[in-house]
């Protein structure tokens, strides 16, 4: 699998990539198309399509950034494997490349995990390292203003999240990651 970071919407995979997207996550946790172009221009923003013999099997997005300690971070925002290729591997592949060197220390949202699928999603996370920091409220603010906030968890890479890490992801995520929505 080969991930292709793209800054503009003319690679030729864009729109099925944006198909699989859209398909992939809950309205209120989508970029409308506008803003996400516009997010494409920010250098923190990664954008990746992920490719298998020329035919494009996901997607890939994170943020990354530096905090004022020197921490630095990855946010893995949006992860998606076309619905059809799903169970087989492209997912852990993907992850692993999102997990990087160990450099970084990396978050990930999931939903609670209340039902068959989200425990599942959780126990995919974990089987790869994963941590999920359950003494964190975290409240998502919608993409959209016709849909509601919601809360998720934060899972973390290679370790548990300090109170101090948590407050610097909620800082980058309202000030850059929702800037880059419909909700001004």
């Amino acid at each position: 699998m080969e991930p292709i970071r793209i800054r503009d919407t003319s690679h030729p995979y864009f729109p099925k990539a944006w198909e699989i997207y859209e398909q992939s996550f809950p309205l209120c946790e989508q970029r409308p198309l506008n803003e996400h172009i516009r997010a494409l221009d920010n250098p923190a923003f990664h954008y990746n399509l992920l490719t298998d013999d020329d035919r494009l099997v996901g997607l890939l997005s994170w943020w990354e950034w530096e905090a004022s300690d020197g921490t630095l971070f990855r946010f893995g925002e949006h992860f998606a494997i076309a619905p059809e290729i799903r169970g087989g591997g492209y997912g852990s592949q993907a992850l692993k490349y999102l997990l990087g060197d160990g450099t970084r220390l990396v978050l990930l949202e999931i939903d609670p995990p209340v039902d068959d699928i989200s425990r599942r999603r959780e126990q995919f996370y974990m089987r790869n390292g994963l941590k999920t920091n359950y003494e964190y409220d975290h409240i998502h603010p919608s993409f959209r203003p016709s849909t509601e906030a919601h809360r998720l968890l934060i899972m973390s890479y290679p370790r548990a999240l300090t109170q101090e890490e948590f407050r610097e992801f909620q800082r980058f995520n309202n000030e850059q990651v929702l800037s880059y929505s419909a909700r001004k």
